[in-house]
C-alpha cells in the first residue's frame, strides 16, 4: 500500500493509479452503455415528434439534445426517460469502477472486472435508495411550501398566519439548502461511498449530510483538484492517441496512396457525427490545439468514384476512433472516481479517525474463508491418516505375538 499522507497530496496520485485495463475498461464500458442507451430514447422522441433521423444527424450527430427543437410533451416524456436511464446506467458503472479503484488502492491486485459488474449489480438498489433518501427529506418541504401558499391566499387569517411564520420560513429555507447541495454532493460520492463502505442507500445519503455538513471547504478545494486532473487525464491521453496515430501513419507511408483516402473519410465521419460539438471544440480549442488534441482540419467529401472497400475501410477505422474516443472520456472518468476514493478516504480519515483501506471488507473476508477452508484432497489425507496408524499398530501387534 502507497505512504498516504491523508492531505490533498495524496489525489495527485489519480492519474497513476487510474491507468490500467480493468479501471479504463470498466469506464468505457459505463460511457458506451449509457451513451446508447441515451441516442436510443434521444432519437426516438425526435421520431415521435415527427423530427426525422437523417435530420436530426446531419445536425447533432451522436450529441442530440430533445430541447434544441421544439417537441409534444410525450416526446419530452421519452428524453426525461432516457435521461433517467442513462443517469442510471453511469452512477451504476462508477460505483464498479469506484470498486476497482478501491481495491487497486488496496494492493488488491488480483480483483477482476467481473467482481466489480457484480459487486455493483448488488448494489443497483442502493444507488436508487440513495435519491429516494433525499425524495422523501426534501419533498416535504416543498409540499408545505405549496400548502401554506395556499392558506396564504385566505383572507385577513392566512396572511397573519403566514407572517407569525417568518422565521421557521428562513430555518426551512436554509435546512432546503442544506438537503440540496447534500444531494449535489451524493451524485459524485455515493457511488463511492457504497464502494469503499459497503453502505446501502440510506447509509450513502447519510454520509453525504455528514460530508457536506463537516468537510464543505475540502469538498470546494478537492473537487476542483480533481476536476483539474480528470481534464488533464482526458488530454494527456487525447494526444498520446494522436500522437500514435502519426506514427501509424508514418510507419505506412509507401502505403499512403491508399491508406490515406480511408484515413480521411473516418476522419470525416468522425467531424459529421460530432455535429454542433464539432464547431464547439474547434472554437475552444483553437487551430493549434484542434491540430494536437483533435482534427487538423475541416475534412470533404471524397469522390463517389472511390472503391466501395475503401468506403467499408473507412467506415471500420471510424468505429476503431469511437472507441479510441470512449477510452478517453474513460481514462479521464477513471482519473475522477479514482481522486473521489481517494478524497473519501481522506475524508473518513478526518471525521472519523479511521482507515477505509484497512478496514474489514465482505468480499476480501469471503476470499480468506474460501482459502482456508479444506479442499477434497485434504479431506481424504486427514480421514486416510487415523486408519493407517491403526493399520500400522495392528501390524506392529501381530508381529509382536508371532515373536513372542
Amino acid at each position: 500500500m502507497d505512504n498516504f499522507y491523508f492531505n490533498y497530496k495524496d489525489l495527485f496520485k489519480a492519474p497513476r493509479k487510474a491507468i490500467g485495463p480493468q479501471r479504463i475498461g470498466l469506464a468505457m464500458l459505463g460511457l458506451m452503455a449509457a451513451h446508447v442507451v441515451y441516442l436510443f430514447f434521444t432519437y426516438l422522441a425526435f421520431l415521435s415528434g415527427g423530427q426525422g433521423v437523417a435530420e436530426v444527424w446531419a445536425k447533432y450527430g451522436l450529441f442530440p439534445c430533445a430541447y434544441a427543437v421544439g417537441l409534444p410533451f410525450y416526446a419530452y416524456i421519452i428524453y426525461w426517460i432516457g435521461l433517467l436511464l442513462t443517469g442510471f446506467i453511469l452512477l451504476l458503472m462508477n460505483v464498479a469502477v469506484a470498486r476497482a479503484a478501491y481495491m487497486h488502492l488496496r494492493e488488491n491486485l488480483f480483483y477482476t472486472w467481473k467482481q466489480a459488474l457484480r459487486f455493483a449489480r448488488s448494489k443497483a438498489l442502493s444507488v436508487v435508495g440513495i435519491f429516494i433518501t433525499f425524495a422523501f427529506l426534501i419533498l416535504p418541504f416543498i409540499f408545505g411550501a405549496i400548502v401554506m401558499a395556499l392558506i396564504g391566499k385566505i383572507p385577513w387569517f392566512g396572511e397573519i398566519l403566514n407572517s407569525l411564520a417568518t422565521l421557521p420560513y428562513i430555518f426551512a429555507g436554509m435546512v432546503l439548502v442544506f438537503f440540496t447541495l447534500s444531494l449535489f454532493v451524493s451524485v459524485f460520492f455515493g457511488p463511492v461511498i457504497i464502494s469503499t463502505s459497503e453502505e446501502d442507500g440510506l447509509g450513502a445519503a447519510v454520509q453525504s449530510l455528514h460530508l457536506t455538513w463537516g468537510q464543505p471547504w475540502r469538498l470546494v478545494f478537492y473537487g476542483l483538484i480533481i476536476a483539474i486532473l480528470e481534464v488533464f487525464g482526458i488530454f494527456f491521453f487525447a494526444f498520446v492517441l494522436k500522437i500514435g496515430l502519426i506514427i501509424y501513419s508514418i510507419l505506412f507511408m509507401p502505403l499512403m496512396h491508399s491508406l490515406a483516402p480511408i484515413l480521411d473519410n473516418a476522419l470525416r465521419l468522425v467531424q459529421i457525427s460530432m455535429g454542433v460539438v464539432n464547431d464547439w471544440i474547434f472554437d475552444l480549442l483553437g487551430p493549434t490545439g484542434s491540430k494536437l488534441f483533435y482534427l487538423k482540419q475541416d475534412y470533404e467529401a471524397l469522390a463517389s468514384s472511390i472503391p466501395l472497400s475503401t468506403v467499408i475501410s473507412s467506415y471500420i477505422v471510424f468505429f476503431f476512433f469511437l472507441i479510441a474516443a470512449y477510452m478517453t472520456i474513460g481514462y479521464g472518468e477513471a482519473v475522477g472516481i479514482t481522486g473521489l476514493v481517494i478524497a473519501y478516504v481522506i475524508f473518513d480519515k478526518k471525521l472519523t479517525n479511521t482507515n477505509l483501506l484497512t478496514r474489514k471488507d465482505s468480499e476480501i473476508e469471503e476470499e480468506d474463508d474460501d482459502d482456508d477452508q479444506p479442499t477434497e484432497e485434504d479431506t481424504k489425507n486427514l480421514s486416510d491418516e487415523p486408519e493407517n496408524e491403526d493399520d500400522e499398530k495392528s501390524d506392529e501387534q501381530t508381529t509382536a505375538e508371532e515373536n513372542s
